[in-house]
This record gives structure tokens, C-alpha cells and sequence, in this order.
């Protein structure tokens, strides 16, 4: 069986511009301030939606595009519903250590718990995830700088254009990986790549059983 696998590298920013730094700076601030505000709409919600509804997006005042403000509402439902999915498989424990008698721990997974579940996820660190819509990555340039990334359609027709350079973990991924995916992470200081790592055959865990076929009886192990 073929198993696939994906592997990150960050390639730094440094070499991008002030006037660069500065639009990607308040581009990540913005975008943290609207995933931010999707969070605590949806904090209050019973069922949280993959794919947050217009009616919600709306409610937000933002001056980026509406498919910036799509992908912000989905990174923001991933993080509220993993959110929420710990603090069920911490529940789930709780019981359990209770059912055994164990109330010991009970009570230490109690207090956590309890801290844990009047605490929103906190985004200021947050990376943006951009998709093929909004990213355009060039590795065949003839200028002094390994590539050239272009980010866009994030709003009032802004284009923000960066330069990088690669590393030997990026080179090694680059020629060991079956292709490098096209979205991105962006922070204010990195760009994460991703890439799709060739497929391997999986070892067959076992044991092997010989058959002989003997004309004296039908099968004969």
C-alpha cells in the first residue's frame, strides 16, 4: 500500500522591501482581527459550521475581500471546532477515570477542564493559510533572488509582491517531494511551504504461510 505525506519549510521574508514588510504587517493584522471576530461569534454557537454562512461574515465590518474573509471564516471554524474536540476528548478521559475509581486524576483533569473551557483560542500568533486563490509562487526568475511570491485578491486591489531566497532543508524537499503544493503560511517574518512527499510502498506487517499444491490431497500447509 502507497502512503502519501507532507512536509513544511519556511523561507524568510527578510529580504522584502519596508514598503513590503509594512503591507504584508497590516495585511496579518487585519486578517487576525477578522479571524478573531469570527471566533467569537462562533464560540457562542451550539454547532459550528465548516463553512461560515454569509449572514455571519457580514455581520463583521472588513475592508478585505470577500474570499479573504471565506478563507478567514474557515481557519476560524477549524480552530473553534479542534478547540471544541479537545475539550470532548477531555471529558470523555474525566468519565472514564471516574467509571475506574481513579479520582485522583479526576480531579487534576477536572481543574483543567474547568480552565479550559471558559478560555477562547487566542489567533495573535496565528499564520494565514492562503490557498491557489490568493498566492502565485515563481522559482523561474532571472533575477538575483531565488523566487518571487505574489499575493492577491485580499482587498481594494491590492498586490503584494515579495522576493525569497531558498534554503537547503527547502532544496532537499524541493528534489525529494513529488511537488511543492500551492498554498501557503504566511507570518510577518516567514513564508511555510508544503510539500507532497513521494509516495513509498508500506511494509506488509506479518507473517508469511507457504501452500503446497501435492497431488496426493487438494491444499497441504
Amino acid at each position: 500500500m502507497k502512503s502519501k505525506s507532507i512536509k513544511s519549510s519556511k523561507l524568510s521574508l527578510k529580504f522584502a522591501n519596508t514598503s513590503k514588510s509594512l503591507a504584508i504587517g497590516d495585511f496579518i493584522e487585519n486578517y487576525h482581527q477578522l479571524v478573531s471576530n469570527y471566533v467569537d461569534v462562533l464560540w457562542s454557537l451550539e454547532k459550528i459550521p465548516v463553512l461560515i454562512p454569509k449572514e455571519i461574515t457580514s455581520s463583521v465590518s472588513t475592508t478585505l475581500s470577500a474570499r479573504i474573509q471565506q478563507c478567514a471564516g474557515k481557519q476560524a471554524s477549524g480552530i473553534v471546532r479542534g478547540t471544541r474536540k479537545k475539550q470532548e476528548q477531555m471529558m470523555w478521559r474525566l468519565k472514564k477515570l471516574e467509571d475506574e475509581g481513579k479520582f485522583k486524576y479526576a480531579r487534576k483533569l477536572q481543574q483543567k477542564l474547568n480552565k479550559t473551557r471558559i478560555s477562547k483560542p487566542i489567533v495573535k500568533n496565528l499564520e494565514c493559510e492562503l490557498d491557489e486563490r490568493f498566492v502565485r509562487i515563481d522559482f523561474e526568475n532571472t533575477t538575483s533572488f531565488d523566487g518571487w511570491i505574489t499575493i492577491s485578491s485580499i482587498g481594494s486591489r491590492q498586490k503584494i509582491v515579495v522576493p525569497v531566497k531558498k534554503t537547503k532543508h527547502f532544496n532537499a524537499l524541493l528534489d525529494n517531494s513529488e511537488r511543492l503544493l500551492k498554498g501557503i503560511r504566511l507570518s510577518k517574518e516567514k513564508i511555510t511551504f508544503n510539500f507532497e512527499l513521494k509516495q513509498k510502498e508500506s511494509k506488509i506487517v506479518g507473517s508469511t504461510l507457504g501452500i503446497d499444491i501435492g497431488s496426493s490431497s487438494v491444499i497441504s500447509c
